[in-house]
């Protein structure tokens, strides 16, 4: 049975990716929403018979249309509906985080019928939710319920095409899965999961599988100091990269990670050692979420005071204790109090990132003198320092963000504002 198991994943594999690319070429998603209690026919015609009725708000999928009438297919029923009682949707990228997956029913029940079994790092698409924790997601031809809390959106890692004559894209993940062309070597993509040693990767034109083995990480930056980001180009969205210090912190830090959500902004959190072993789940939330994780020090000490060897156990601590948090080392790195020199770069291999914006907000302990510092200095190419241990800085971030969304800025990791 487990030497079946790649082949099943793989063929459900295909028939998905075979339906989604239908339903584009139709120009609509194939699952669509009831907007209203409908009856549904044998024919498409109000003269013909009723089979059924579908009550509003159910999810269904739309298998053609033609004229004023839908050719549409629900849990228990198919046949035709008018198409003034239909919805379109879009849908949402998730990934199956239980391990051994997780259940697909045919209703918001565990009681219902179960129709299938969702494998783990399977990408799914997500079309809506229900009430007590559910979602509604296509998986191939199957479409049905899932626990909301076995989903998570996935953490899109940018990676770079290391295969000298290019990686061949494929529609499932497989060898034998059909070609849909070559992304040519040293391009960048985003990776969104990885299944039975096959990466699931988008570029602005193109979206499949390809070997994973045939992808590696982005070069990282070298070990300089950087006190400012990179500006655009004249007429694209300006830029700030929004830090947080000193964290995480069990009061602080999800107030903080609620209102970047709300804003949909993705921020920098440099990490205290001691910290994140007290917080590794918060470091983990932090993390999926989409936030960069970066490194500050085991114990937050002034790094031009110590020994080469103790800065590089000071920081080598740091980052093994975040790596046992999310499985990933970080990727930036600040001095505690921006306090640098030769010695301490020559023992770190990561770039050490100071600030343009220093909101000193660890010495007034003041929400709106932050906003105030901000609305002095703030350039595209901003990195803005704060902290996210105090509660006046939760208490301040919502005006600093509304502040600088309306100016016109975009919210970016470190790593994203130095390229």
């Amino acid at each position: 049975m487990k030497k079946l198991l790649p082949y099943a994943i793989f063929l459900t594999f295909l028939i998905s990716f075979l339906f989604v690319a239908d339903a584009n070429a139709e120009g609509a998603s194939p699952i669509q929403q009831i907007t209203k209690d409908s009856a549904i026919y044998v024919e498409p015609s109000v003269d013909s018979a009723v089979i059924g009725q579908i009550a509003k708000g159910s999810y269904v999928k739309v298998v053609a249309v033609s004229g004023e009438w839908a050719s549409i297919k629900g849990q228990q029923l198919e046949g035709y509906v008018e198409k003034t009682a239909l919805a379109s949707l879009t849908s949402e990228k998730y990934i199956v985080a239980n391990k051994g997956g997780t259940s697909l029913f045919t209703y918001p029940s565990p009681s219902s019928q179960k129709t299938g079994q969702l494998y783990e790092n399977s990408l799914i698409y997500v079309y809506g939710s229900a009430p007590g924790g559910w979602s509604f997601v296509q998986y191939g031809q199957e479409m049905g319920y899932v626990a909301t809390n076995s989903l998570k959106k996935p953490v899109v890692i940018k990676k770079q095409v290391n295969a000298k004559n290019g990686a061949t894209l494929r529609l499932t993940a497989s060898p034998s899965g059909e070609v849909l062309g070559t992304i040519a070597n040293k391009t960048e993509v985003q990776q969104y999961t990885i299944l039975a040693g096959w990466s699931y990767v988008e570029t602005d034109t193109l979206k499949g599988y390809v070997k994973a083995s045939e992808l590696v990480d982005i070069k990282k930056l070298d070990n300089k100091v950087y006190n400012k980001g990179v500006q655009v180009a004249k007429g694209e969205k300006k830029r700030v990269a929004l830090t947080f210090d000193d964290g995480p912190d069990a009061k602080v830090t999800p107030q903080i990670l609620a209102i970047l959500k709300k804003y949909d902004a993705h921020a920098t959190f440099f990490m205290v050692g001691k910290n994140v072993t007290k917080n590794a789940a918060l470091v983990e939330k932090i993390y999926d979420a989409g936030h960069e994780v970066g490194n500050h020090t085991w114990n937050h000490s002034k790094l031009t005071n110590l020994s080469a060897g103790s800065v590089k156990q000071e920081v080598d601590r740091t980052s093994n204790a975040i790596y046992a948090a999310i499985g990933q080392y970080p990727t930036v790195f600040r001095p505690p109090y921006g306090a640098t020199n030769e010695q301490v770069r020559s023992v770190i291999t990561m770039p050490s990132i100071l600030w343009s914006i220093d909101t000193l907000d660890w010495k007034h302990r003041n929400a709106d003198k932050i906003l105030a510092y901000v609305k002095a200095s703030v350039k595209d190419g901003s990195i803005i320092l704060m902290h996210d241990i105090h509660q006046s800085t939760a208490n301040g971030l919502e005006n600093v963000i509304l502040y600088l969304q309306k100016q016109g800025y975009e919210f970016v990791t470190v790593s994203e504002i130095l390229q």
